[in-house]
């Protein structure tokens, strides 16, 4: 089975997906940057084109992401990147349920109005020069609204149409539907990508029963935790202690570069560890202290202790 890494703001940037490329090796088909807001009258930020130079992304099959609901906006922006960083797909962030981002009808919130999003993809695929593929949730309120969704995708040639098994209200907490995703695919004509709630083999084993039916599986909050899981799934080894250690070395390395003074690089670290602390329950001790502290010093010898 194809792995793919889903984009998480803040967290998957190109150190993070250059470091599970240098220590896990191929373990992911593609990686999606976290989305890139159109800004017509200033242009990207410079951490965002950063993020997608070729020269950053060496061996990483990268597909950018795009969060908008102005056609006009997308296409100019999807060329740009097509024409001058050279990737050859542009993934539309239909799916992201932030309540910031739903308020200005982007993310999820395109999912309100079936007939605008059925104008803007006209709209996008008309004028975009590269392979488009959709990222997307069940719909608003609840699942029985992804039935008309579904139809308007099927209209454009998607390249890949990732699901997150959720609707938007269900946010994160709520568990995933893989009933619904499996439901619909011996009918549908696109590409289907799984995604939501994978944390372990079980969850992989009980996703769906026919796996050949689907084209990948997006690995999200799982694969933070746990930078072995696509490898895990696919037959492979857990990560080994040494493995680790060098990922975590890696990461706090590189993000000494990026995030200048020990605040910032210590708040990237913890976050990093409020997910990769689930791999380590018996260093709750440990685990604390890195929760807590506001030196270096005194973080890395919790991390010592750790490892």
């Amino acid at each position: 089975m194809d792995f793919y890494l889903a984009p998480m703001e803040g967290i998957t940037g190109y150190t993070y997906r250059n470091a599970v490329h240098d220590i896990f090796g191929d373990v992911y088909a593609r990686y999606f940057t976290p989305f890139i807001s159109p800004r017509p009258k200033i242009g990207m930020q410079s951490k965002e084109r950063k993020d997608i130079l070729p020269e950053n992304n060496k061996g990483i099959n990268l597909i950018p992401q795009i969060l908008s609901s102005n056609p006009d906006h997308f296409i100019s922006l999807a060329n740009e990147i097509y024409e001058e960083y050279g990737w050859s797909e542009i993934n539309l962030n239909a799916g992201c349920p932030a309540k910031t981002v739903v308020s200005h009808g982007r993310g999820s919130g395109m999912l309100k109005n079936p007939d605008s999003l059925d104008a803007f993809l006209e709209k996008i695929f008309s004028g975009c020069h590269m392979k488009l593929s959709v990222k997307t949730r069940l719909g608003i309120l609840n699942e029985e609204e992804f039935e008309e969704l579904l139809k308007i995708y099927e209209k454009y040639p998607i390249s890949e149409l990732i699901i997150h098994a959720r609707v938007m209200t269900d946010y994160y907490k709520l568990p995933a539907r893989p009933d619904v995703v499996n439901d619909i695919l011996d009918t549908c004509r696109l590409p289907i990508v799984y995604n939501g709630d994978i944390y372990n083999e079980n969850d992989y084993e009980n996703l769906i029963p026919d796996k050949s039916k689907i084209r990948a599986v997006m690995l999200g909050r799982g694969a933070i935790t746990n930078p072995a899981l696509p490898r895990v799934l696919n037959g492979g080894s857990p990560a080994t202690p040494d493995e680790m250690h060098r990922f975590h070395d890696r990461l706090f390395e590189d993000f000494k570069e990026l995030y200048f003074g020990d605040t910032p690089l210590l708040f990237h670290m913890k976050e990093m560890w409020s997910f990769m602390g689930d791999m380590y329950p018996d260093k709750s001790k440990a685990l604390k202290e890195i929760r807590k502290t506001k030196k270096i010093a005194e973080y890395l010898a919790a991390v010592n202790e750790i490892f």
